[in-house]
């Protein structure tokens, strides 16, 4: 919460700021331009931008009263923005419980091709936490108050309520979203929510969190992409990290997008590319191109790993690369143009 309290103190500044600044610009314009006294100056400037209906100080020039007129129209869209400001944050603060509430439903109502995270827990914080670390748009979806408010103190868009429910679901965009991940604590749920999403949105491309091992099939037979069981994984990465602890290290500074400059992406060839029915050494040789082609992914389950030079590009194609974050993005725009 600590960013947003200095946040709102910067915000409270630049309105005392941008008034006195009107104050002192009216003030030091009609000393100039009137040869008025200080006391008579600011007294104008303070009844003009009151609209209390007093009369001059004394009669004005035409230059003075051009300057006035300025100040009004200046001043009325200054005192506009502060009293709007101000109420804003009184509304927020005091008088309107649910403001920040209707305020982050309409920002997800804006979202598109985003994800929904279904839980708030341990394994849904970890997440959001290196989704929002990559820039991925995203809402959080947990019945929990107290992990609503843990959300919210992140800064994380979230929305109260049951994941396994249409309503709820809806509300979180799941229409315009690009992906979904369920990471309840109880594999009905996340079966329910699988099912529900999917009747939903036929394209939706769903990760589920499998807590038994005997979930992972009964999810991926609902409808689910991808079945997870953290406890599998983690038995995983420490019998790796036992055996071959150099190649889990390079797995790991490779996924590490903030601190690693060698990077795997994951592009599909488009039929306007120059890619397409052109052997892979033509633009993805390594020499040429600074990247490296490890896998192409083919229709029908097709599947060419560590491929030659002489392998011809289809339209459709996705491959996967790797390389260093400046060659990749070269090379990617071979696959859109």
């Amino acid at each position: 919460m600590e960013p947003d309290k200095s946040l709102q103190k910067i915000n409270f500044i630049n309105l005392a700021l941008l008034v006195l600044g009107l104050l002192v610009t009216g003030t030091v314009g009609y000393m100039i331009i009137e040869r008025w006294s200080f006391l008579d100056s600011i007294y104008m400037v303070v009844i003009t931008l009151a609209t209390v209906g007093y009369r001059e100080v004394y009669p004005l020039s035409s230059t003075g009263m051009v300057f006035t007129m300025l100040l009004i129209v200046f001043g009325m869209v200054t005192l506009y923005y502060v009293v709007r400001a101000l109420s804003e944050h009184v509304l927020e603060g005091q008088f309107d419980v649910n403001y920040k509430t209707k305020k982050m439903n309409k920002e997800i109502k804006s979202l598109k091709d985003h994800y929904v995270v279904c839980g708030f827990g341990r394994v849904g914080e970890k997440v959001a936490s290196e989704l929002h670390k990559d820039g991925i748009k995203f809402v959080v979806i947990d019945n929990d108050p107290a992990a609503i408010n843990s959300c919210n103190d992140k800064g994380f868009l979230c929305s109260i309520g049951d994941a396994t429910s249409e309503e709820t679901l809806l509300a979180a965009g799941l229409m315009n979203a690009k992906g979904l991940i369920t990471t309840l604590g109880r594999d009905s749920d996340n079966i329910l929510t699988v099912i529900t999403a999917r009747t939903l949105q036929s394209s939706l491309f769903i990760i589920a969190r499998a807590n038994h091992d005997d979930a992972s099939d009964k999810l991926i037979r609902v409808g689910a992409n991808r079945a997870v069981s953290p406890y599998q994984i983690s038995a995983f990465r420490m019998a790796t990290f036992a055996l071959r602890p150099n190649i889990a290290d390079f797995v790991d500074n490779i996924l590490d997008l903030d601190k690693s400059e060698i990077q795997i992406s994951d592009v599909t060839v488009s039929s306007h590319s120059p890619l397409v029915n052109q052997p892979l050494e033509r633009y993805l040789a390594n020499r040429k191109s600074g990247v490296s082609v490890l896998v192409i992914y083919r229709g029908e389950g097709r599947v060419i790993i560590n491929p030659l030079g002489s392998a011809e590009i289809e339209t459709g194609d996705r491959l996967i690369i790797m390389g260093t974050r400046q060659n990749l993005t070269a090379a990617e725009k071979l696959f859109n143009r």
